[in-house]
């Protein structure tokens, strides 16, 4: 049986980026997926799954342990990707309402 786990911490996706907090699924100690949240407004800000990783509710599962853990906020449908807008729809939760003023009423996401 395959031994998992997950963890938090506050880390950089980036060198240009603001330090975020970080939950990571690691199965027998490989990662293979990462959920970030902006800590100032708990936005989800980046969710990584890599291919050969997806559809095996890896994501999801940080996704109900981040919001057991804080609130954690979708983006604004309009921008999100199309990926992020079924992430979205897939594990339910509220989103941050458009607060720049860019947001277009209407998201296009067509299905692929």
């Amino acid at each position: 049986m395959s031994e998992r786990q997950i963890t938090r911490d506050i880390a950089q996706y980036s060198d240009q980026d603001q330090p975020m907090h970080r939950w990571s699924l690691t199965v027998d100690g490989d990662t293979v997926s990462e959920l970030w949240v902006d800590i100032a407004t708990g936005e989800i800000r980046q969710v990584e799954t890599p291919a050969e990783h997806q559809g095996n509710g890896y994501a999801s599962a940080l996704y109900r342990q981040a919001a057991s853990d804080i609130e954690i906020y979708h983006a604004p449908e309009t921008h999100r990707t199309y990926e992020g807008h079924r992430f979205a729809r897939s594990v339910g939760g509220e989103a941050l309402p458009c607060q720049h003023g860019c947001c277009d009423a209407d998201p296009d996401f067509d299905e692929e």
